[in-house]
């Protein structure tokens, strides 16, 4: 039988490891786990600033059956999978154009220049878009030049319901696509030649290769990234809280723009939770499969 010193020799490096961990565990429950706890608890409670009291399920219940709950997570669905898609689809055709054999000067200076709108905060990129998108901005004067817009109208792009949500979802688009150029072009330069060259002696057409040779190739990169973004996306808040606020009439309504109105201008602390839980079991779902996939890939 090992006694409690052979014990100690024996896993040492563990008890170190988990030494040095232990500061960064314990402060990451306090700052995440923590308050985590405490949104749970409280979705359960009618919560004011002058009362906390049981509720039960009432807070749930109250918001499935809430019309604007269902079309703000619809508008956040939407908002997610269509920056998504045109994420994949621009970031793909970019990298596939970065990766053709160019002159390198020209390659590493449209890198440099494809890259700068994941440079700005979402807050910046949001406040550059809304005065492009203002009646007098850039993008109506640029379709007056070209004869789309009469001279005399105006597109309201912000404010009108029609149109406030693909704004958002437009400026979202142009902010996070180079991630995706980057994974992507980074993934197409692990693939060997060799594997082309063989394709082309057998006859393959160029889409051929692209369907059969580098989407198989990026399928994983593809994945993750894809899941990343999901997540990413569909907790984003900035974007929306600068350009529209949500409006108007909540028609750019997003599940965290919806939760924090709730809270702190509607102080409806208890229903904004029950909110919040429901959001955090959605991304909860795209994280186990994130990282079943990891796991999957390491072992």
């Amino acid at each position: 039988m090992s006694t409690p010193l052979t014990f100690r020799r024996r896993y040492r490096h563990e008890i170190q490891a988990y030494g040095f961990l232990g500061p960064a565990l314990v402060l990451l429950g306090l700052l995440m786990v923590y308050p985590l706890g405490q949104v749970i608890r409280m979705s359960f409670y009618e919560v004011t600033l002058r009362k906390e009291a049981w509720v039960g399920l009432a807070n749930y219940a109250e918001l499935l059956k809430a019309p604007l709950f269902w079309q703000v997570l619809w508008q956040t669905v939407a908002f997610t999978v269509g920056s998504v898609v045109m994420h994949l689809v621009i970031g793909m055709g970019l990298a596939l154009l970065l990766h053709t054999k160019i002159n390198a000067q020209i390659r590493n200076f449209l890198r440099g220049l494809l890259i700068i709108p994941w440079l700005f905060a979402p807050t910046v990129a949001g406040m550059i878009w809304v005065l492009m998108l203002s009646p007098f901005g850039v993008v109506n004067g640029f379709l007056t030049t070209i004869g789309l817009l009469d001279a005399n109208a105006t597109i309201n792009w912000l404010g009108s319901p029609a149109t406030s949500l693909v704004s958002v979802t437009t400026m979202n688009i142009w902010r996070a696509f180079p991630f995706f150029m980057v994974m992507l072009l980074a993934g197409l330069q692990a693939i060997p030649e060799d594997v082309y060259e063989a394709a082309d002696i057998d006859g393959t057409t160029p889409l051929q290769k692209f369907w059969y040779i580098t989407i198989p190739a990026l399928s994983g990169v593809i994945m993750t990234i894809v899941l990343l973004d999901s997540i990413w996306t569909f907790r984003a808040f900035d974007p929306v809280y600068v350009m529209t606020g949500g409006g108007p009439v909540n028609s750019s309504q997003v599940l965290p723009t919806m939760i924090y109105f709730d809270a702190f201008q509607r102080l409806k602390f208890g229903y904004a939770s029950a909110e919040a839980v429901v959001m955090f079991l959605i991304l909860f779902a795209f994280s186990v499969v994130y990282v079943r996939r990891a796991v999957r890939e390491i072992g």
